[in-house]
């Protein structure tokens, strides 16, 4: 893929072991020049200087490494290889491969088409329709640097797949070249050329077309696939279901409740729904409403919720869609596909945490109860808080023990907070014993929008074990 990475096995394989001089006399007289400009190259790549411009060998080997990466061989050296220990059976003109159709350079031709793909309202939504024909197309990052080359039947299709898997700043603007009809010399001719451009511009293929960087390669419907099911909050219970059901939808923008998984489907519907999305090329979660050990109570609390008495169920930014039947009627008219566009261009805008909480030392704490009466909310269990206590906190559990061990009570916390502390702009800070509980309802908190919460650093059992600070009993 790039100079340094050409190199040949100059050992013929008919000779002793022990022989370390290459020979060329059994090649015939068309393979002894592309075999010692290959080894010109070897040379050079170790010596570290531009051999191939000195000894005017520059375009043959440029156009090796464009043919090499354009066809994404395992090692860059696989077709020199070949070459060199079968010559009788290689006929092909590897190092003078015509580049008629394209002489430009894709860097400076003027018919070639540009555009942006990234957009003040995120990525580009619609392509023109001329896109949808066969062609070339290179992608380049926000600095203007070639990442990709690629033919496509579709080209509209391949930018589509691409701007869902890759970040916006790595696959910025295209340039691109159409035919109604192309024929084979028009497409790999183009894309060679577009590469050796690359290769001359930066001394190295695109990275996308390299064996190292694959996430160019990659296909949304593949990667949809793979993708493991979404769950509730470890230690959920039946009781919480409903408030878990609300977090995922408005963590992602695309959620569908199923019976199974994608690679696994229980159902007709679920399988059909399932097909439907990765049909239309979108990411997307899914959360098994049969899996009762992961999901407690989601498969009644759910038809409660959206009060719709069938799964699967689809939801769009954090909006209930319908079931199977109502999205295919959605997709057959459009609407679902602009409503899933809407959706994931906004959380794309949004930040990845736009809340989180801080953890404090003791004494910050304190600071903070004495200068602006913040309010210190204890989340341990009540024996607990009766033993012994920050002076002035309020005790509301985030864990209660019982039969299975300590578990989390998410609901109920998260309900006794709203009702004392009603405006999510109020400053809070939350302890336990030793800052473990703690973090989970700080992070409970932060997700029903409270945006000023604090965190008592190492709990209760640092505030003791500071005279200077006042407890209770």
């Amino acid at each position: 893929q790039d100079h340094e990475s050409l190199s040949v096995t100059l050992r013929d394989p008919t000779r002793r072991k022990s022989s370390r001089t290459p020979d060329f006399s059994h090649l015939s007289s068309n393979m002894r020049v592309p075999t010692i400009l290959a080894l010109i190259g070897v040379i050079a790549s170790y010596l570290e200087v531009d051999a191939f411009q000195v000894f005017g060998f520059h375009n043959s080997i440029r156009r090796g490494i464009a043919h090499t990466s354009l066809h994404n061989s395992g090692a860059a050296n696989l077709q020199l290889r070949d070459a060199f220990r079968n010559p009788r059976t290689s006929k092909r003109a590897l190092f003078t491969t015509s580049l008629k159709a394209s002489e430009s350079s894709v860097y400076d031709d003027p018919s070639i088409e540009s555009c942006e793909l990234q957009t003040a309202d995120g990525p580009m939504a619609s392509f023109p329709e001329e896109w949808l024909q066969a062609g070339v197309y290179a992608c380049f990052n926000k600095q203007g640097e070639m990442q990709y080359v690629a033919m496509s039947r579709k080209v509209a299709i391949s930018i589509a797949n691409h701007l869902q898997i890759l970040p916006p700043d790595e696959c910025h603007s295209v340039k691109l070249k159409l035919w109604e009809a192309p024929t084979k010399q028009d497409l790999e001719g183009t894309a060679r050329a577009w590469i050796e451009a690359c290769i001359d511009k930066t001394g190295g293929a695109p990275p996308g077309n390299t064996k190292e960087v694959e996430s160019w390669r990659k296909k949304v419907s593949e990667m949809m696939r793979a993708k493991p099911n979404v769950e509730f909050s470890k230690g959920a219970t039946e009781e919480g279901a409903v408030d878990e059901i609300k977090k995922l939808i408005g963590t992602y923008p695309v959620v569908l409740f199923v019976k199974g998984s994608r690679q696994a489907p229980q159902c007709g519907f679920t399988e059909a729904t399932i097909a439907l999305f990765d049909q239309l090329q979108v990411d997307y979660e899914c959360v098994d409403c049969l899996d009762e050990e992961a999901n407690p109570g989601l498969r009644d609390k759910l038809k409660e919720f959206s009060q719709w008495p069938t799964i699967p169920q689809a939801y769009v930014g954090g909006e209930f869609m319908g079931g199977a039947d109502v999205c295919r009627e959605m997709a057959e008219t459009g609407e679902l596909q602009a409503v899933l566009q809407a959706a994931i261009s906004k959380a794309k805008q949004q930040p990845a945490n736009p809340i989180s909480f801080q953890t404090i030392a003791p004494k910050a704490v304190q600071q903070l109860i004495d200068s602006e009466s913040v309010p210190f909310i204890d989340c341990r269990t009540p024996p607990e808080w009766h033993a012994g206590r920050v002076k002035g906190a309020v005790n509301i559990p985030a864990f209660l023990d019982g039969p299975n061990g300590r578990q989390p009570v998410r609901e109920s916390f998260v309900k006794a907070v709203k009702e004392q502390f009603p405006s999510t702009e109020t400053k809070l800070v939350v302890g336990c014993q030793r800052a473990v509980r703690s973090k989970d309802a700080c992070a409970w908190l932060n997700e029903e929008g409270y945006n000023a919460v604090y965190e008592l650093d190492g709990g209760y059992a640092w505030w003791v074990a500071d005279d200077s600070l006042p407890v209770e009993a």
